[in-house]
């Protein structure tokens, strides 16, 4: 099993012009959560819970270090009705390399800064219908 460092990894969200853009260079981490809901399904007599799937759901939680591109990038796409498209490389973009890839919404950034350290911004994006996980 071959394991891969993160910092090959690629990060791109759509602009304001829904072109998709490179992030990467401003990028420090990227946490994706695919989630399930459920929905209970016990009965009388059962002795244990039992549960089905319903709704595919997910966000995708950034940090970056502060920088005027890529506060601007965001400042120009928060509040846009249109949904983004979000693509990331874990292991970068080369062919056959796993890409995790969908529609979303920008929910909030939250810029932070602290003595003796860089400034940071975090921004955090609701998915919105279907995912993928593919292959570049």
């Amino acid at each position: 099993m071959a394991f891969v460092a993160g910092k090959n990894s690629s990060f791109k969200l759509d602009n304001s012009s829904a072109s998709l853009t490179d992030l990467s260079a401003y990028i420090t981490d990227v946490s994706v959560d695919f989630g399930d809901d459920t929905a209970e399904t016990t009965v009388f007599g059962d002795d244990s819970k039992t549960y089905i799937l319903t709704l595919a759901d997910g966000t995708v939680s950034v940090t970056g270090l502060f920088e005027a591109t890529l506060i601007a990038h965001l400042g120009a796409v928060r509040g846009q009705v249109a949904t983004l498209t979000w693509e990331f490389g874990p292991n970068g973009t080369s062919s056959s390399e796993p890409k995790l890839t969908g529609e979303c919404v920008l929910t909030s950034i939250s810029p932070s800064s602290a003595v003796g350290g860089a400034a940071t911004l975090n921004f955090n994006l609701q998915m919105s219908g279907d995912q993928t996980i593919t292959t570049f």
